[in-house]
């Protein structure tokens, strides 16, 4: 598992999950929010399939925070407005590349991830069951 998936993979994971975690991680290690959590507003790039070029098809809203735990900086991006969710996510990033009950993150991570395949995997049975086959005459 490489730092780049903990922030996507983190927001598959339930708020008391995650948490947990930072409340172990706050009794134990000095935690410094450098930037509080922040909303923001991203354009969202889409690509168009007939010219091959791109264009920005809205905005969204995102919430962002960098935090420092012991000498190691973390960051994180997530959906709409929710600030709790940046900030354990932004140490959770943190404590990753710093190590810090790394075993516990990852193990988190992976749940949640298995769980993401396991919902495409049925979501795609059920859109496969309705394919319909059309043979030319």
């Amino acid at each position: 598992m490489k730092r780049e998936d903990v922030n996507s993979l983190a927001q598959l994971v339930p708020l008391t999950e995650i948490e947990k975690i930072y409340k172990k991680i706050d009794q134990d290690y000095k935690i410094k929010v450098l930037t509080k959590p922040t909303e923001q507003t991203l354009l969202v790039p889409v690509k168009d399939p007939i010219s091959g070029g791109s264009f920005y098809a809205g905005e969204v809203l995102v919430t962002s925070t960098i935090v420092q735990v012991e000498k190691t900086k973390g960051w994180s991006m997530v959906m709409d407005l929710n600030e709790e969710k940046s900030l354990y996510i932004a140490v959770l990033d943190a404590c990753f590349e710093a190590n810090i009950y790394k075993e516990n993150i990852k193990s988190l991570l992976l749940d949640a991830k298995q769980g993401r395949e396991e919902s495409i995997k049925k979501t795609n049975k059920k859109v496969n069951s309705t394919r319909v086959s059309f043979d030319l005459m």
